[in-house]
């Protein structure tokens, strides 16, 4: 497996880059996504662009990819009429992913995305039976990883993050960081998304300033309960997700994005409104800061206790 092969990098050495913003990259290249269900129509109709921007990303040698599965759930496909056909476009989410790999020389991991904010608040019951399912969909389609959204809550990201964990594939959580809520995530919410199951915090923000902030006051809480910390940078301040963001000159993007790597961020990956060209300028400005080592013997003590990271 893939991931097995980039758990050391979770350590040390060159962090991990994942993928940019899937629905900026996509309006970019002329795609629409304004409509209800716009994904799972994607997906069944015009798979080939899906793998287009999969290969696009492996071309900027980013380390994890993320399928689109966001939104391949039964009520967000129900926009659609397709709520029956959840299980089998989260499974060509993934296979699309993992086919954009093939052949390329180095290993590349697939995650799957579980949560979405583009669909409305359900009952709490409701909800960790959707993430539930979900979860078990991604693991039965081959996602080597999952990357747990919170619909819009905190109280839904440890449901997610606790879906996930049950499939015991490795979890990173994604925290946002808005600037209507200024204040850091609470100690005890990073514990509880250690023991929700996850393994990996990242922390989604409008500027590196922002990031350098929460990784300096989550320092020690993330140690404490054993959390690898990240970082999805925005493509600037007024960014929006799903959105190209025409101002953003990506090699001045990751001027201040290798400030997040010397503050601890070991996974580093394109937020709102970024697309394959900031994920390029940080898979090489990293490549120049951390020359290409062999990884370590799969039969070495530290490669045994990182298989599941």
């Amino acid at each position: 497996m893939a991931f097995e092969r980039l758990c050391h990098r979770l350590g040390s050495g060159r962090p991990l880059v994942l993928d940019a913003d899937s629905g900026a990259c996509m309006r970019a290249r002329g795609l629409s996504l304004d409509l209800p269900g716009a994904l799972g129509l994607l997906l069944r109709q015009r798979a080939h662009e899906v793998l287009a921007h999969h290969q696009a990303e492996v071309k900027s040698r980013v380390d994890v990819l993320t399928a689109l599965t966001a939104d391949t759930t039964p009520r967000a496909l129900a926009e659609v009429g397709m709520q029956h056909r959840a299980a089998a476009l989260t499974g060509l989410a993934v296979e699309l992913a993992m086919d954009a790999t093939l052949g390329f020389e180095k290993p590349i991991a697939v995650a799957g995305v579980l949560g979405s904010d583009m669909v409305g608040p359900i009952a709490a019951g409701r909800l960790d039976e959707e993430f539930a399912e979900h979860a078990d969909h991604l693991r039965a389609a081959g996602a080597e990883l999952i990357v747990a959204r919170g619909q819009g809550s905190r109280s839904g990201l440890i449901a997610a993050v606790a879906a996930a964990g049950r499939t015991e594939l490795p979890t990173w959580a994604v925290i946002e960081c808005t600037d209507d809520d200024p204040e850091t995530v609470a100690t005890d919410s990073i514990q509880a998304l250690a023991n929700a199951g996850a393994s990996a915090v990242l922390f989604e923000v409008a500027s590196v300033d922002r990031g350098l902030v929460e990784l300096e006051r989550a320092r020690e809480a993330l140690h404490g309960a054993g959390l690898v910390p990240g970082v999805l940078l925005a493509a600037g301040p007024s960014a929006v997700r799903g959105f190209e963001h025409p101002d953003s000159d990506p090699e001045r993007w990751v001027q201040r994005a290798l400030e997040l790597t010397e503050a601890g961020a070991r996974i580093i990956g394109g937020g709102a409104g970024t697309t394959e060209a900031h994920t390029r300028a940080l898979s090489l400005a990293l490549g120049v800061l951390h020359p290409s080592a062999p990884p370590a013997r799969s039969d070495a003590p530290l490669d045994r206790e990182t298989s599941g990271c």
